[in-house]
């Protein structure tokens, strides 16, 4: 049985849990070669009996669109592009709502938001009844580490939920540079946790487990996120990068933080029994830049659902392992994600899921369950209240909340960039429109909205200190 880690600074460790009483138990090492056998292609370095280990890699605000990959001309994430080249890319990755606490809840329970009560910023949680992807392999004998340098899913919102380990985001404002300590960066009158930071702290985690039990590590990385906050938050060498691209200092930080990770899974890489590890690098939402100069409050993220802040990246891939597929074209939804990585673990997909597992397809043993024939994305950020349904070819918005200029009902083309109304084709498509309209409130009628929880504790002048910081509370 895997004995509990020592906390570090900033980690609150986890109370054991019935489940993990039941680590290295005999029926759990042949369920695992029984379902190993039976799930395809196997790898052939993993110790005998032993689940793979697996990383989880959310990078905050990333739009799939700016990695170079997903095409952008500037390539700037040649490094996430070697490591896709290990693995497989979806290429039409849909967030269930544009902002960070409803989204990362959804991803990791395959949940969508309303279900869960994630609605609004500060004061709501994690509903503790809402199983985690780390509640799940920690049941089946994984150690579990988490760390987050966005507050939004701190402890304190129940996002420590089946953690063995968990670091807390810790927005600390500092007077003077000569005031920051060792690891942190230094922007304005705040820090957040980089990177480096919360990759060496996983990484010494990872080296205090013993080699035959599987580990499964949850990072939250931020720098793109504050890429607005300039040269603060990058390293000398990434200052003067992508000089005269239009979205410079967004491009830079995704390269600082795409490098991060490599050198990340290269680390790992090198441990004892790491030899059989699936990465899964995604987003929670995207950012809108300069793209909808025609629609108010259009930047940032939480008051649109266009491709800007909906589309994500979502690339998964194990070094000793060759996928089926390399590309996955067809639109699929970040619910699919906690699924598939319990299949490709050799896991068995709750039956809550709202998400199917993608695995199948992946190991080319047969077809996926079949997806929702529209793909339904909503945000419920301060005042903007939307819901949106997405088609091959369309994507029909119902504006409810503030107008920002838009229709209330908005019908975009698919492949251009949505500009409100300058673009909105719902006059020349109404039998389009009404079809989606009816599909919308056919689904709202089958996933009623729950209560929101609200955290345990009052929203302390501290902690709202620290999500104004990045934004929130404007």
């Amino acid at each position: 049985m895997t004995r509990p880690t020592p906390a570090r600074d900033g980690a609150r460790p986890r109370a054991a849990t019935p489940s993990a009483a039941r680590r290295g138990a005999p029926r759990l090492v042949l369920l695992a070669a029984a379902l190993a056998a039976a799930c395809g292609p196997a790898v052939d370095d993993a110790p005998a009996g032993r689940r793979p280990n697996v990383v989880l890699v959310i990078i905050d605000t990333l739009r799939a669109d700016m990695l170079s990959s997903y095409g952008h001309p500037a390539d700037p994430s040649p490094a996430l592009t070697r490591l896709a080249a290990d693995g497989v890319q979806f290429d039409s990755v849909i967030s269930q709502t544009s902002w960070t606490l409803p989204s990362i809840g959804s991803l990791l329970t395959s949940q969508y938001p309303r279900t869960l009560g994630l609605y609004d910023e500060g004061d709501q949680a994690l509903p503790p009844h809402a199983t985690t992807l780390a509640e799940l392999l920690q049941e089946e004998g994984y150690a579990t580490f988490g760390a987050t340098a966005n507050p939004n899913i701190n402890s304190r919102a129940q996002f420590d939920q089946g953690f063995d380990e968990y670091v807390d985001s810790v927005v600390v404002f500092r007077e003077t540079r000569d005031e920051v300590e060792e690891g942190e960066i230094f922007f304005r009158d705040a820090r957040l946790h980089p990177a480096g930071m919360l990759i060496r702290k996983a990484v010494a985690f990872a080296e205090a487990q013993d080699p035959d039990t599987p580990v499964y590590l949850q990072l939250n990385f931020m720098e793109v996120h504050e890429y607005h906050k300039g040269a603060e938050m990058l390293r000398p060498p990434y200052r003067r990068l992508f000089e005269g691209e239009p979205q410079a200092p967004y491009l830079r930080t995704v390269r600082q933080v795409t490098d991060d990770l490599e050198a990340f899974v290269t680390q790992l890489r090198a441990l004892p029994g790491w030899e059989d590890t699936w990465f899964c690098v995604t987003s929670d939402h995207g950012e809108g830049l300069t793209d909808h100069p025609a629609v108010s409050h259009s930047k940032g993220h939480g008051a649109l659902l266009y491709p800007s802040q909906v589309h994500v990246p979502w690339i998964v891939f194990n070094p000793s392992w060759t996928p089926a597929v390399r590309r996955v074209t067809r639109d699929v939804r970040l619910l699919e994600l906690m699924p598939t990585l319990l299949d490709l673990a050799g896991v068995e997909p709750p039956p809550f899921a709202r998400g199917v597992s993608l695995a199948p397809l992946l190991r080319g043993t047969g077809e996926h369950a079949p997806l929702p024939e529209f793909l339904v994305t909503e945000t419920y950020f301060r005042e903007f209240r939307k819901i949106s349904a997405i088609a091959p070819d369309w994507q029909y918005v119902h504006n409810r909340g503030t107008s920002q200029g838009l229709p209330e009902h908005e019908l975009q083309a698919r492949g251009g960039t949505p500009n409100g109304a300058a673009t909105d084709r719902a006059a020349e498509h109404a039998d389009v429109v009404d079809r989606l309209r009816r599909y919308v409130e056919a689904w709202e009628s089958q996933h009623l909205e729950a209560p929101p929880l609200a955290v345990g504790e009052e929203l302390s002048p501290e902690v709202r200190e620290q999500l104004e910081a990045i934004g929130y509370f404007r």
